[in-house]
């Protein structure tokens, strides 16, 4: 590859980010006009982030009542009491989806409802009520930008170690050869997304800083994890990994008498959690305004229960239902990189798999570990900015060893064979409402795009 100045190739991965996300807003976009089942843009647990904006912004409480009565119009089978025809112990319904994306996706929302308050006001028949599509394409046009900017964010975090074109394919390859792309494209509005921005933005302040000891990094950083945190309440447990880096250093100046660096590293957790659950709080209230309970999240019931002496780890990563390694083998490489990346950073190399086995711990021990009609392990999301990194150095040490033509050849299997899943993905087992099987990741893979394409043609 020609070797490209700072400047140079700094630009070229920006646009070639900007055009990546350009992309998946153009397919978004493009398939708003098709048939829906349920006629909405947000669907599935979408609907659960999204309620909160016209209940919140427009109607000022949290009462979801003319929410739900919206999207879930048609009366439930006989004999299901599905959670939108509940209530709490305060008398309205339940919510056990986090407030984080709609946090984020506030602005796009504000924006879009002047806008259409402005044009009802000039006598156009603009509906105003928060709840319609034109609502929905604004939040989740604002949700792709956000995955963009974390994709940006996650190269320029991975670009610190490894070489700049290296970190750029990889965090290419991520995004479109894992599950990533499906969740800027198909169904944005899940919380996946504002997930991949705030996982982004952590590494990439964490990295920056992470040799400093003023007052300011650990309070952003735990910021950024509170804010993680109200996204999906999983991704603020990688504020653990800075807290950590600095641990062996503060046990080494106690075991050598230097008390200065262990209160460091004391101020340095404390501060750092303390940011954290300040912003954490936010859903903690939240918690106590729908359940009269401060401590009840809704997911520690029934098939949300956790099983954490019973951890599922190998059908998490092998399993036909949603493995992560079978699903989406790009994984799989970017911890063999990962591994690689021991001799020239054993420190982020031990953080990064420890960051990872936290989640594969916690997915594995979910009593929902396949996480519902996902496109793979959708949870692991959030281990984006380390899977980049894996890849990006198993990249690099092949381009050297080997060519970038053979990078290019591989990642061209990859792109192609998670493209026939997508189309399977979306077409057949989305609606298919039965257990995946090996079949599917298969000869099905192969097959199924064929027949659809057909039977279009005829």
């Amino acid at each position: 590859m020609t070797a490209l100045s700072g400047g140079a190739s700094t630009r070229r991965a920006f646009w070639v980010l900007a055009a990546l996300t350009g992309l998946c807003l153009t397919v978004f976009l493009a398939a708003i006009p098709l048939p829906r089942a349920d006629g909405q843009l947000i669907g599935s647990d979408g609907v659960g982030y999204y309620v909160y904006l016209p209940s919140f912004w427009l109607d000022h409480d949290l009462d979801f009542t003319d929410e739900y009565a919206y999207y879930f119009p048609a009366p439930p089978p006989p004999g299901e009491i599905p959670f939108y025809t509940q209530q709490t112990a305060r008398g309205v319904p339940p919510n056990q989806w986090s407030i984080g994306p709609a946090l984020l996706w506030s602005p796009f929302f504000l924006a879009a409802h002047g806008l259409f308050t402005t044009l009802a006001a000039m006598g156009l028949p603009v509906e105003i009520s928060g709840y319609g599509l034109h609502y929905q394409a604004a939040v989740l046009i604002g949700g792709i930008l956000y995955a963009g900017v974390g994709l940006w964010l996650t190269y320029a975090f991975a670009r610190v170690f490894v070489d700049e074109g290296a970190a750029l394919a990889a965090t290419v390859l991520i995004a479109l050869a894992g599950n990533l792309v499906y969740y800027m494209t198909a169904e944005p509005s899940m919380s996946h997304i504002p997930s991949c921005f705030v996982s982004g933005l952590f590494f990439y302040t964490w990295v920056r800083r992470r040799d400093r000891t003023d007052l300011l990094t650990p309070l952003l950083l735990g910021a950024i994890a509170g804010l993680g945190a109200l996204v999906r309440p999983q991704d603020g447990l990688f504020l653990l990994l800075p807290i950590l880096h600095h641990a062996p250093v503060a046990l080494h100046g106690i075991r050598n008498h230097d008390m200065r660096k262990g209160w460091l590293w004391l101020r340095f957790a404390v501060l750092a959690a303390g940011a954290a659950f300040l912003l954490f709080f936010l859903q903690i209230l939240t918690w106590g305004v729908l359940y009269g309970d401060l401590l009840r999240s809704g997911y520690a019931y029934g098939e949300d229960r956790f099983y954490w002496l019973e951890p599922r780890l190998g059908e998490v990563l092998f399993s036909a239902e949603r493995g992560l390694f079978v699903w989406h083998p790009v994984f799989l490489l970017a911890l063999v990189g990962l591994a690689m990346l021991h001799q020239r950073d054993r420190c982020m190399t031990v953080l990064g798999f420890l960051g990872v086995a936290i989640q594969w711990y916690l997915i594995a021990s979910w009593g929902n570990w396949m996480q519902g009609d996902a496109f793979g392990g959708r949870m692991f999301i959030v281990c984006t900015p380390i899977f980049v990194l894996g890849l990006a150095r198993l990249i690099e040490a092949t381009a050297d060893q080997w060519s970038w033509r053979a990078v290019l050849v591989v990642s061209l299997v990859l792109l192609f064979w998670n493209f026939l899943l997508f189309v399977e993905y979306r077409f057949v087992l989305v609606t298919a409402q039965r257990a995946v099987d090996w079949h599917d990741l298969t000869v099905g893979r192969l097959t199924r795009p064929v027949d659809l394409i057909l039977r279009r043609l005829q």
